[in-house]
């Protein structure tokens, strides 16, 4: 067996990379969905189908698992570029973003070893203010909602109107 790897739960994004030691057509979304494959890795339930990524390294030689994990997915790989270029055989991606709440620790055993984790940068680049003519000025306000008062004023007046159109009749009517 493995060391445990304990699952962070700080919210961040983390993949753990596994090798398999095993051909990579019997890897398909059945087994990774199955509580065997829960069960292999240490976990209380199977991930997330969709969190779970897995391919044959000789499929990536030209263009470099470290490279993939890196600069195409957004993963900090430290100092780890030659060790991870130097794999072999399969391997299995397990994203946090697929794990339940409940599970707290990866532990992997045969046919999978645990390679490494690692995370995305939480570092964000800062907001830099736009600097174009378009973007200075200001945009058109709206009308202010009516208040309280307005609106009663408004409701005097014609009121009042009605009133005045009332005995206006009745003074027709009477002359």
């Amino acid at each position: 067996m493995n060391q445990p790897e304990d699952i962070p739960n700080g919210g961040g994004r983390y993949v753990w990379v596994l090798s398999y030691n095993g051909p990579v057509e019997d890897l398909n979304t059945d087994l990774i969905s199955s509580a065997s494959f829960a069960e292999a890795l240490g976990l209380w339930t199977p991930p997330a189908t969709e969190a779970v990524e897995w391919f044959d390294l000789a499929a990536m030689k030209d263009y470099g698992f470290a490279r993939y994990l890196g600069e195409a997915s957004g993963f900090d790989i430290g100092e780890d570029a030659a060790r991870l270029d130097a794999l072999t055989g399969v391997v299995v991606m397990l994203y946090s973003t697929g794990l339940k709440d409940k599970d707290t620790r990866l532990s992997p055993e045969p046919p999978f070893a645990l390679i490494g984790r690692y995370g995305m940068p939480i570092d964000l680049p800062p907001v830099v203010g736009i600097e174009t003519e378009s973007a200075k000025g200001q945009l058109a306000q709206g009308k202010p909602p009516k208040s309280a008062a307005r609106i009663s004023g408004m409701v005097a007046t014609v009121v009042l109107i009605f009133l005045a159109l009332f005995v206006a009749a009745f003074v027709w009517i009477g002359g």
